[in-house]
């Protein structure tokens, strides 16, 4: 998770003898990297959650479809989302449809209005991206330089800040909390004032929520990502 969060570069706080098959870092900067959870080739990625969770109800499979994308478009180098992806394209477990019928390859529209959740998180993600150098940094060095990882209190998460100001963002620090557990996590923050921007419903461009006492509570199967509204700038 770290290795492709940082783009595949070196970072000091990765350890290679796990990531990468142990091969270590392949990418010299973050352009030569993409992220992806989905593409053409194999299973979409609601089929995969689908084959590999098949106890899982849906609703719970929508939230890692939607962290799924959070991780993919929060993460530094290039975001590569597979058509449909937003909605939670199917083939029906198709894994190599090059063959197969329009019935199988073809948009499914009516699933952007049963998955209208996913979608419009997606979109706010995609925002989000768009307005916030942070997490598109441009160079190895300042990835290296801007993004911190944290410790977490539990197995299967990842938290890490961004800043200060990073890429030259008017946001001075940002922390991102992924948590792929099934459960609800608090996390302790350090001091500051901190602002939500990305929960587990929705994904935004203003803070809203302030996090009182410095705990912030991170949903099962979902991203948090929080500002210190006191970093705010103009830069």
């Amino acid at each position: 998770m770290k290795f492709g969060i940082v783009g595949a570069i070196y970072h000091p706080q990765i350890d290679y003898g796990q990531a990468n098959h142990g091969r270590g870092p392949w990418a010299l900067e973050p352009s030569q990297c993409v992220n992806y959870a989905e593409a053409h080739d194999n299973l979409t990625l609601w089929d995969k959650l689908a084959a590999s969770c098949p106890e899982a109800p849906e609703g719970e499979r929508i939230k890692m479809q939607k962290l799924a994308n959070a991780i993919v478009l929060t993460s530094q180098g290039i975001p590569f989302l597979h058509g449909g992806q937003d909605f939670a394209r199917t083939k029906y477990g198709e894994d190599n449809s090059y063959q197969s019928p329009d019935r199988i390859n073809r948009m499914d529209w009516p699933r952007k209005v049963r998955y209208r959740e996913i979608f419009d998180y997606t979109q706010g993600l995609i925002s989000l991206r768009r307005a916030h150098p942070a997490f598109r940094l441009q160079s190895a060095s300042e990835i290296q330089a801007k993004l911190t990882f944290l410790p977490m209190p539990v197995p299967n998460m990842v938290g890490y800040f961004l800043g200060p100001h990073a890429g030259g963002d008017p946001w001075g620090l940002i922390v991102v909390i992924l948590n792929a557990n099934p459960k609800p996590v608090p996390v302790r923050l350090c001091p500051g004032r901190w602002g939500t921007v990305v929960d587990d419903s929705r994904a935004a461009l203003e803070p809203f929520g302030e996090v009182l006492e410095q705990i912030v509570v991170v949903a099962g199967r979902s991203c948090r990502i929080l500002v210190d509204l006191n970093s705010i700038s103009d830069v």
